[in-house]
């Protein structure tokens, strides 16, 4: 599967919602049972009508010296069992091929969804023109009323800590999370239809198999998808994970220690917060390209500095078959407000820097001692970005022009 390069770079404090180019059909221009399948040859993610394919030009994948001595050490299994299978695997193009590196510095007030906004993945994503393409997931179909969606998944994916994400992630977020309301939320619109009258119907969700389930409503629901991303394109959560969570299985009061234990008020605040915003809390089990650090002193994301490292399990690759993310880290400096980040940006510390308005002409003066560039964004906001950042994009992205959120990643940035 290809992505275009609006796709692979981040965009900073908008939203998690993602995007890429160039793919699916949106929902209600999908015709009777049409299905994004993959064609029966040896290729790279070769899904038609999805995000595009490209055959196995590389012989092998490639990782970082980061990974590799995990692998020597025997902390890691090799790449070739780490990644899905081959036919499975997202092979992005359309961006400068990069070369791995260190780190990419921020700075941010506060974490909250800022990070979510640079790393998450969800099961769809936009692509550049708006319409909906298939992300975790690697293909769906709709039925010819658009009361079923049938999803299916990349085979061989694997959460961060190497255990396979199937459909049972999926149903079990449902089934376990969002229908009984554990996380303290209301259950999603994406997941309620109404019907003629306005009596409410909900989705159920049915297993197929490992790697593909279903999402039926009682009436009508083309704007499925498109709700589900408005949710960050979250449908799933790592069983093996939240059974340790969650009062079902391991009893109220157990529940409440480990709440209490994590630091949360309660058991809802516990399990929103590794739902939601998962990408913040340690030991949360990822599909993103970076992990919060688990190493004392970078692991929080309410001290004064924090890091997030690559993801040695992530199921995306460029056309030389190196594995993203090209960089090792995203390091974020606590700042205590505007002053201090212009500061920052003019002093050419931060590789990334989103700017208001007011601040380009402050940021343009010091460009030059800074070592970056400023990009007008949308009328309100610009960015500062770092000479030597590349696959930086140079204009505003499908979801910034029409949702006023952002929406791409990190994973294919590289420092020249």
């Amino acid at each position: 599967m290809r992505r275009k390069m609006n796709r692979c770079v981040a965009v900073i404090i908008i939203s998690m919602l993602c995007f890429s180019a160039g793919c699916k059909k949106a929902p209600g221009d999908i015709s009777q049972n049409e299905i994004t399948k993959a064609p029966e040859t040896d290729t790279v993610g070769g899904e038609q009508g999805m995000q595009g394919s490209v055959s196995g030009e590389y012989e092998a994948y490639t990782e970082p010296s980061m990974l590799q001595a995990l692998v020597q050490a025997r902390q890691l299994p090799v790449i070739e069992k780490r990644l899905p299978k081959r036919t499975d695997v997202v092979t992005v193009d359309g961006i400068s091929v990069g070369k791995y590196g260190k780190d990419v510095q921020f700075a941010a007030e506060n974490a909250d969804t800022l990070t979510g906004m640079l790393v998450s993945e969800g099961l769809f994503c936009y692509a550049d023109d708006g319409t909906i393409a298939p992300n975790i997931a690697k293909a769906y179909k709709v039925n010819s009323d658009f009361t079923q969606y049938t999803i299916y998944l990349r085979e061989g994916l694997r959460w961060s800590d190497g255990v396979l994400f199937t459909a049972d992630d999926c149903i079990f977020f449902y089934e376990k999370m969002c229908l009984p309301e554990t996380f303290g939320e209301s259950l999603w619109k994406c997941f309620t239809v109404y019907d003629a009258s306005g009596r409410q119907g909900k989705a159920v969700f049915k297993k197929l198999d490992a790697y593909s389930f279903e999402v039926t409503f009682p009436s009508a629901k083309p704007e499925f998808l498109g709700q589900l991303l408005e949710q960050g394109g979250i449908c799933f959560a790592p069983e093996h994970y939240h059974v340790n969570l969650l009062p079902e299985y391991m009893g109220t009061d157990a529940a409440n220690a480990k709440a209490a234990d994590m630091g949360y008020a309660s058991i809802e605040e516990m399990l929103r917060e590794t739902v939601v915003k998962a990408w913040n809390i340690p030991g949360v089990p990822t599909l993103n390209p970076y992990c919060i650090s688990s190493e004392e002193g970078t692991n929080d994301v309410r001290g004064n500095y924090y890091e997030f490292v690559r993801n040695p399990y992530y199921w995306k690759v460029d056309i030389e078959g190196k594995q993203l993310p090209y960089m090792d880290r995203l390091g974020f400096t606590r700042i205590s407000g505007e002053s201090q980040k212009m500061l920052l940006t003019t002093e050419g510390f931060l590789s990334v820097s989103l700017l208001t308005a007011e601040q380009v002409a402050e940021a343009e003066n010091g460009a030059k001692r800074g070592a970056y560039r400023v990009i007008t964004w949308t009328n309100s906001s610009a960015f500062a970005v770092k000479e030597v950042l590349k696959n930086f994009p140079e204009s505003c992205p499908y979801e910034e022009k029409t949702r006023g959120v952002g929406a791409a990643h990190a994973e294919c940035w590289y420092v020249e």
